[in-house]
């Protein structure tokens, strides 16, 4: 029954997630949190399995489509989040091994509500915040680097802070910050599957629910990018705010909860 749940929030988190930019992991980790049953690390795992497949079949969609990258600008970002990605894999096996799996949920839930607060603030108050166009790669990087680090750690994709940061140091618009935003993605939960194989943490999960997870990932990809590619820009800013919203709701739950 709970591998059942499990791909129903799979197939909606990364339909929306591919249509706004936020990855699916942002909505997969505090809802999976909330169902329970499961250490943070099997979360946090099974989310990077579904957001790295959803990953794939978006840009794969968006390529096809005609989107050109600016693949220096992708390879600097991209390269910085896959160094974040093994960052933040380390630091959350750090965590793990000093705290209870109670308290790791707890740390991740109150990180996420901070960087959902600011989210909110800047969604709703875009013109008071500068905003710049970064063209050092080097400055690029380590924006990605950044991005790695927390998306990993807190086990949910980076989606919603990815499009945030995108916008405010690199001035795209809201669709070039979603497809850039889930590219991102895709690096960083690369390198964190690497690393949870190379140290054999493989044999800490439940394996059989990762096809049925990988299967809903794709399915909720394909959809999501095919609803993007017919919105604009406006529409899909209503959809992301509405989302933030709906996630520091569950958030919070979560923190009461722990």
């Amino acid at each position: 029954m709970r591998s059942v749940v499990y791909a129903v929030i799979v197939f909606v988190a990364t339909a929306t997630g591919a249509i706004t930019g936020l990855g699916g992991g942002v909505i997969i980790k505090p809802l999976f949190d909330l169902i329970g049953g499961n250490t943070a690390a099997a979360i946090s795992f099974y989310s990077s399995i579904s957001v790295f497949t959803m990953s794939i079949v978006s840009i794969y969609k968006q390529v096809k489509r005609g989107f050109e990258f600016d693949v220096k600008r992708l390879l600097s970002i991209s390269g910085g989040s896959v160094v974040g990605g093994f960052l933040g894999e380390s630091i959350f096996s750090m965590a793990a091994s000093q705290f209870t799996n109670q308290t790791i949920k707890l740390i991740q839930s109150i990180l996420l509500l901070l960087t959902l607060v600011f989210i909110l603030i800047y969604t709703f108050n875009k013109q008071r915040f500068k905003h710049y166009q970064i063209r050092n790669y080097a400055a690029s990087t380590m924006v990605g680097s950044f991005l790695g680090t927390i998306s990993v750690f807190l086990g949910i994709g980076g989606g919603p802070l990815n499009v945030a940061l995108l916008l405010i140091l690199f001035s795209y618009t809201m669709k070039q910050a979603v497809i850039y935003s889930i590219a991102t993605i895709f690096f960083s939960q690369v390198s964190k599957l690497l690393m949870v194989t190379v140290t054999g943490q493989l044999a800490d999960f439940h394996l059989s629910i990762v096809p049925v997870l990988m299967i809903t990932a794709i399915f909720g990809g394909y959809l999501g990018t095919c609803i993007n590619q017919r919105l604009n820009d406006r529409k899909i800013e209503r959809l992301y705010s509405l989302l933030m919203f709906f996630l520091l709701i569950i958030t919070l739950i979560n923190i009461v909860r722990n």
